[in-house]
């Protein structure tokens, strides 16, 4: 099956199944100012990238494995520059999701990493959150009208609207998710991007990241890493 799992990924973040989420995370002034759609210019890819990546550097700096050349460049707080106290705007943060070579490099999804690999990546992204929305046990008939809205809008092909069909209906299976991890690097964004649309309150969602930790193999340190740089 051939499909654009990156312009499926965005319609899907701007569909009201995810933006809710990631509006809560970035600060919910924020997303109301920005109207979401500096968000839809970054890419979900780069997104996901992006947040995973520089969660990674701390992670790997606290255990004394990141290269002395990549030390000390910041997380996603620090790439905003404040925006979450200011509210300027996402510029700085669709910048360094934007024009991050080095993220590419190590594995981690950015509008610089090359087509295929971030089609490929951007599949196994797109399957996880669609998981993690089913956590709870289903998918509300309102946000399965939104998506479907979208994705007619969005000109999708057949085979697209097929997966995305199949991915919705199908029961949830963590081995769906689990076999994208090709490398730690892509499980780390797989978890990510769960994390980004579970909701902490609910119990089954959130037994259900704790189960994909494990079974993704996820370092705790990288899930504290992840969690202080997340705003909910």
């Amino acid at each position: 099956m051939s499909i654009d799992a990156k312009k499926m990924l965005d319609q899907f973040l701007n569909s009201g199944m995810a933006t809710g989420v990631i509006a809560g995370m970035l600060g919910g002034a924020l997303a109301k100012k920005a109207g979401l759609g500096g968000i839809a210019k970054i890419g979900g890819v780069a997104l996901v990238g992006t947040l995973a990546y520089q969660a990674w550097q701390r992670y790997q700096q606290s255990q004394g494995q990141l290269p002395a050349d990549q030390r000390s460049q910041g997380g996603v707080r620090d790439a905003l520059g404040g925006v979450l106290a200011n509210i300027p705007g996402i510029g700085d943060m669709m910048n360094s999701a934007q024009n991050n070579p080095a993220a590419a490099a190590a594995g981690f999804g950015s509008n610089t990493l090359a087509a295929p690999a971030q089609n490929q990546l951007g599949t196994g992204v797109l399957t996880a959150m669609i998981a993690a929305a089913k956590a709870d046990g289903h998918v509300d008939q309102t946000e399965s009208q939104k998506i479907f809205g979208q994705m007619e809008q969005a000109g999708l092909s057949g085979e697209e609207k097929a997966f995305l069909l199949g991915e919705l209906a199908k029961p949830l299976n963590i081995e769906d998710v689990a076999k994208h991890a090709a490398t730690p690097e892509v499980a780390a964004q797989l978890y990510t991007a769960s994390a980004i649309v579970i909701d902490q309150a609910n119990d089954r969602e959130r037994d259900y990241l704790a189960l994909l930790a494990q079974r993704l193999n996820i370092p705790q340190g990288f899930i504290d890493q992840l969690n202080a740089q997340m705003v909910r």
